[in-house]
């Protein structure tokens, strides 16, 4: 009886088998590396576009809130009106203008002048309120110390010399910036009038002393030579 002959199944490992993993496994590479660039392109354009909405929304805001902030301005001067409106009622309509302008951004010089229209109508405790908050919100130089000296002012337009004492000595300490003269200057006068006479003159000698430029210097030696 003839053997029968056993018929061997074909295996298919290997080193073609190994390659076509190997294929398949470099194509899943690249799609996921495919499947990443398209994910990081799409938030880089987010990205893109919304800084590029900020920006466009940033100079809008701050072109409105300029426009109004130039609105309040010809307002409080009373300047380019067809007819001129009396004086209290021109400081009302710019505060309202001024506060717009700050609700939209917030700057110094426009608090400044919120508290300058409050200071004219009378609201002596609004104006420092606003003028507190510019002097802890601010740091410019040329904005603060005009803070100081109207928050002073203001102080003595409702008697408080104690108040306006301790602002005009800030102010005289301020590292950086101007009235520092003008501040001893009041300084020296609210205590003349107190009758505290060496220590008014303290003040103006440390104005001849520290600001012997000053304008102030006349005045000052004058007062010392009294």
């Amino acid at each position: 009886m003839p053997k029968v002959i056993k018929k061997h199944s074909e295996k298919h490992d290997g080193p073609d088998q190994d390659l076509r993993g190997t294929v398949a496994d470099i194509r899943s590479r690249i799609k996921e590396r495919q499947r990443m660039l398209v994910i990081g392109l799409a938030i880089f354009l987010v990205l893109l576009v919304s800084v590029g909405a900020f920006f466009i929304y940033t100079k809008s805001e701050g072109d409105k809130a300029a426009g109004l902030q130039r609105e309040a301005y010809r307002l409080f001067y009373n300047e380019n009106v067809t007819q001129p409106v009396t004086t209290g009622e021109n400081y009302k309509k710019a505060l309202e203008f001024f506060r717009k302008s700050y609700d939209v951004k917030k700057k110094a010089d426009v608090l400044l002048y919120i508290a300058y229209c409050q200071y004219e109508l009378g609201s002596y405790d609004d104006a420092i309120k606003s003028l507190r908050e510019l002097n802890e919100k601010f740091t410019d130089s040329k904005i603060v110390p005009l803070a100081y000296y109207k928050m002073a002012e203001t102080y003595l337009k409702k008697g408080d010399t104690i108040n306006a004492l301790a602002v005009l000595n800030t102010l005289a300490g301020l590292q950086d910036g101007i009235f520092r003269d003008m501040a001893l200057m009041e300084s020296g006068k609210i205590l003349e009038v107190q009758g505290k006479t060496e220590e008014a003159q303290a003040k103006y000698k440390d104005l001849v002393t520290k600001y012997p430029n000053s304008a102030l210097v006349g005045e000052a030696k004058a007062r010392l030579a009294e």
